[in-house]
């Protein structure tokens, strides 16, 4: 996991942005072989907070590319309801955000995800929890 400590500030709903990367991590770590790696980096890039989960599975079907956020499209994985995608985009966009695939191959793949980075004033600022 590659996630700088001095990352800014963003405005969002923890519990909906807990899906969308429960979902993304549940999806890499579906698709990715044992002893295989799938990893999490965030920074900012511009004006966004940028969050890429990447996998070296077996990348997403040719079939299913340009669909893979709509409902019910579904690589056929067992269980699967073909949703975890969508959800993740409807969450994303009702954030100002987007989400997309940065890059898919046989050699892996790596979701994008990107929030609107918030100035918040001096009182919207939470105190820091020292670790």
């Amino acid at each position: 996991m590659h996630i700088p400590r001095d990352l800014p500030l963003v405005r969002f709903d923890a519990l909906l942005i807990e899906r969308v990367l429960v979902n993304l991590l549940e999806n890499a770590a579906k698709y990715t072989p044992p002893g295989a790696k799938v990893t999490v980096a965030a920074e900012v890039i511009g004006d966004h907070l940028s969050v890429s989960v990447s996998d070296n599975g077996p990348g997403i079907p040719v079939a299913i590319r340009n669909n893979l956020f709509d409902p019910f499209v579904s690589a056929g994985k067992p269980n699967g309801t073909g949703l975890g995608l969508a959800i993740v985009s409807k969450i994303i966009a009702d954030h100002g955000g987007g989400v997309s695939v940065e890059s898919t191959s046989k050699s892996g793949t790596t979701f994008l995800v990107k929030l609107p980075r918030t100035q918040l004033s001096p009182n919207e600022i939470p105190e820091r929890v020292a670790t």
